[in-house]
């Protein structure tokens, strides 16, 4: 099951290389990256118990550990933050209620973040929930992820993520389509 582990992983890396610089960019977005990093700390500190869910197309594998790489196991959400250089401007941003905004990508262009979208509690103004979708597509694979965490306020008055979900396939044009998922509880 570990091979099943490496491979679910390296599938969620293989599009990192292409992500833009984000050096010296104005947050028009809000700030994912800063949210997740802070999380990830908090994380490293508490070093909660996770029910941990993986499947990599019909093999599933369930765990409950409290030895997670943070970073790595956040990476993809660090991924669909939108304050990069090359992104600035080409989002339409919507906000369906007043703790709802919704950013879209614009007709014709080809990032990656297809959409982002961040619930915010009305009274602290941290996000309770985050949904991105991320999309690729060339000559050599296509993919599709689909991200989603939730956060709760811990009794201590702390925001932490509670939940947190990738779904997805890769699909590289000499293989079969691979489809996999993780999903964490956190307790």
């Amino acid at each position: 099951m570990k091979h099943v582990l490496l491979f679910i992983l390296s599938l969620l890396l293989f599009t990192n290389c292409t992500n833009p610089t984000d050096t010296a960019v104005v947050q028009n977005y809000f700030d994912l990256k800063g949210f997740i990093e802070n999380q990830i700390a908090e994380l490293n500190k508490r070093k909660p118990l996770v029910n941990k869910e993986m499947a990599l197309d019909d093999k599933q594998e369930h765990k409950q550990t409290n030895e997670i790489d943070w970073r790595q196991e956040l990476e993809l959400f660090i991924q669909a933050d939108l304050n990069k250089q090359a992104y600035q401007l080409i989002y339409t941003i919507s906000q369906p209620s007043p703790s709802t905004y919704l950013y879209t990508l614009k007709s014709g262009e080809t990032l990656p973040v297809k959409s982002l979208k961040i619930v915010l509690d009305e009274v602290s103004k941290q996000p309770k929930l985050v949904e991105a979708l991320l999309q690729e597509e060339n000559r050599l694979y296509d993919s599709e992820k689909k991200l989603q965490l939730t956060c709760t306020m811990r009794p201590e008055g702390v925001w932490l993520i509670k939940t947190y979900e990738i779904n997805g396939f890769q699909h590289l044009t000499i293989t079969d389509k691979k489809t996999f998922s993780v999903k964490g509880t956190i307790n």
